[in-house]
């Protein structure tokens, strides 16, 4: 239960908590449940989400600036939602809506993304005019449905039969223990005990083409080290406002070092289109960017999205 915790990031924990919020203003109280099948996650990871969206609000952080719920209610499972503090009516300049569509983007790549962030991906795509410009933002070929059995087997720490195709397309079928969900340049792998293999194993979750959950509960530990081995290019050195340190940590193999008001990040990277489109998110908070092709990737997506505002 807690790695699936562990594997869920920032990002798609956000945009499901500013969705949550919205909906509630749009159809009123509903229960844990009903939320929790109109968001594609546990009970408990709702109850989770709103007992943080409870401590959260606008800038001074007296209990009047706090977005607020009914506590009888929440305790007898119903959500409904009392002061929003205006979530629900954010406006974004473009600049904002661009850092926006990488981050959910990358998210959605991933297929860990509930259906709210595909849905409002689009809605902000649509609104940039230009979906030709914000297509250097790839998007990967994860089954949803896939995606999200897995999603329900790491928060219930059972098995998942799953049927497996390699590089070569060689199809097999294993029984998996899933620990967690990592995406790596884009790309999504499930970290996982393989009971076919007897091994640890780091498995492409656009590779799976079917995932059915089992009654078996996991028995191995989750590994201690990241299953994943992708050769890198090139390393890369990236300098930030400390407050962009959440993005550039969850790079993988990141080593991260902290200045007066900055953060200097450096890490691998096997997928320079990839790597770019995340740093988009911090694009107003980054100092510098090396080696030359990564900046010069990063400038060439930049001024593609830009170019839709003119």
């Amino acid at each position: 239960m807690g790695e699936g915790i562990v594997a869920e990031r920032t990002a798609p924990r956000v945009t499901r908590m500013l969705g949550l919020v919205t909906y509630l203003e749009r159809e009123g109280e509903a229960t844990v449940e009903e939320l929790a099948a109109h968001f594609g996650v546990t009970p408990a990871q709702v109850r989770r989400d709103v007992e943080l969206l409870w401590v959260s609000g606008v800038p001074g952080h007296e209990p009047q600036d706090l977005i607020d719920f009914d506590g009888w209610a929440f305790d007898e499972g119903i959500i409904r939602l009392t002061n929003s503090q205006g979530v629900g009516q954010v406006r974004l300049s473009p600049r904002e809506g661009v850092a926006l569509i990488g981050a959910l983007s990358a998210v959605v790549a991933g297929g860990a993304a509930p259906e709210a962030a595909h849905t409002a991906l689009a809605k902000l795509v649509e609104a940039v005019a230009d979906k030709d410009a914000v297509r250097s933002v790839t998007t990967g070929s994860v089954d949803p449905a896939v995606a999200a059995t897995l999603r329900d087997a790491i928060d219930a720490g059972v098995v998942v039969d799953v049927g497996y195709a390699d590089a070569n397309d060689r199809r097999t079928s294993r029984v998996i223990e899933p620990h967690r969900i990592v995406v790596i340049d884009g790309t999504p792998y499930v970290e996982c005990f393989c009971r076919r293999a007897g091994d640890y194993r780091t498995l492409r979750v656009d590779r799976i083409i079917s995932a059915t959950t089992g009654t078996e509960s996991v028995t191995a530990p989750a590994s201690e080290v990241s299953g994943f081995s992708l050769i890198a290019n090139f390393e890369a050195e990236v300098v930030a406002d400390a407050h962009a340190r959440w993005l550039l940590e969850s790079f993988p193999g990141v080593r991260v070092e902290d200045g007066v008001g900055t953060v200097t990040a450096r890490f691998g990277v096997a997928d320079v289109s990839a790597i770019a489109g995340q740093l988009l998110v911090i694009g107003t908070a980054l100092k510098s960017v090396a080696p030359e092709p990564l900046a010069r990737e990063l400038s060439r997506q930049a001024r593609a999205v830009l170019a839709a505002q003119a």
